[in-house]
């Protein structure tokens, strides 16, 4: 196998953004080859162009010819105004590159409005992996159509499919990694983060370096993929024994499993066929009152005698007689039996 087929795709938007991406593609920006770029100025002579025009300037004006003859003379602001396909191969691969990314070119052609739509086709050879740059405008029907042409997720990934079944796969590759989670995705970041500083990549020293690391540590695999990285292999989980499968305590909080269902801790023997009451309604006039205590009655300590058959539950028991209650009682009852006997 030949690594990872591994292709990026993006909107092109705003004025002067096709000049833009030409002048970058053809290393017309001095800025970019300085000492703290990622680009290799001694191997920039390796670069090739497939296709288009040879100055930057000229893939910008091929743009705005194409667009006139479609009869497009004004754009909105947020126009797509070119999609910028990029194909990379691992540093290490054993290609014919040039027969690879002319193939990738090809299809870029077919899959996004025919060879007409192609700008430019550059090869790169003096950074870190080689990859090819393929510049499209986005005609489609007389009209940009850069969003139609990319389309969402679903179409983004059914174009990632046909490019490896179409192209990838025939030069031997194989398909980039699903996205990553959890600890995987931290052990795959922290693989590219220590490949690029053993390599003292000048990807370190871009200005850009914030969000770029952000984005290794988002998504490694399409890094891994560049960098020519195999997926480190995650740790085996370590299997629970069944004696400690059979004492373990659950998944709850703590807090909840050392409670009993439905009974606050308070040291009182209970059970679980116990009866609740609901608290008295609090007073609606005068002072605030505390809240009333929560009694509970266990089924051993209910009178028989309550029982209704009917309704299958048990009466509340008549409240106790306080001692005024009782002396007022047996003093009626005492007055009764006299006032009988006389």
């Amino acid at each position: 196998m030949s690594g990872v087929g591994f292709l990026r795709l993006k909107k092109l938007k705003g004025s002067g953004i096709v000049a833009a991406a030409a002048r970058h593609n053809r290393r017309a920006i001095q800025a970019e080859r300085g000492a703290s770029a990622s680009i290799d100025p001694t191997r920039s002579g390796l670069n090739e162009t497939l296709q288009g025009p040879a100055a930057a300037e000229d893939v910008a004006q091929l743009a705005k010819v194409l667009m006139r003859a479609a009869g497009i003379n004004k754009t909105r602001k947020d126009a797509v105004m070119a999609l910028e396909l990029v194909f990379s191969l691992a540093p290490d691969h054993t290609l014919d590159d040039r027969a690879y990314f002319s193939d990738c070119a090809t299809w870029a052609a077919d899959r996004f409005g025919g060879v007409q739509n192609i700008l430019s086709v550059d090869v790169h050879r003096d950074e870190a992996a080689p990859h090819c740059h393929v510049l499209i405008l986005p005609l489609l029907g007389g009209k940009l159509a850069g969003s139609d042409l990319m389309g969402d997720r679903r179409k983004l990934a059914a174009t990632q499919l046909h490019f490896f079944d179409s192209v990838a796969k025939r030069h031997g590759m194989t398909k980039p990694a699903a996205k990553l989670s959890g600890a995987a995705r931290e052990s795959a970041a922290r693989t590219v983060l220590a490949r690029l500083t053993a390599a003292s990549d000048g990807a370190l020293r871009s200005m850009a370096w914030a969000p770029m690391r952000d984005a290794i540590e988002s998504d490694p695999a399409p890094f891994l993929a560049a960098l020519g990285l195999q997926q480190p292999k995650p740790a085996l989980k370590r299997m629970k024994t069944m004696a400690q499968i059979f004492t373990s305590p659950g998944k709850g909080p703590k807090t909840q499993r050392k409670k009993p269902i439905g009974f606050a801790v308070d040291g009182r023997d209970r059970t679980l066929c116990s009866v609740g009451f609901a608290p008295a309604a609090p007073p609606t006039t005068g002072t605030a009152a505390t809240p009333a205590e929560l009694v509970r009655v266990r089924d051993d300590q209910l009178d028989p005698a309550l029982y209704d058959a009917e309704t299958g539950e048990f009466a509340s028991p008549p409240p106790a007689m306080g001692r005024d209650q009782r002396a007022a009682a047996a003093a009626w009852v005492k007055s009764a039996l006299t006032a009988r006997s006389s």
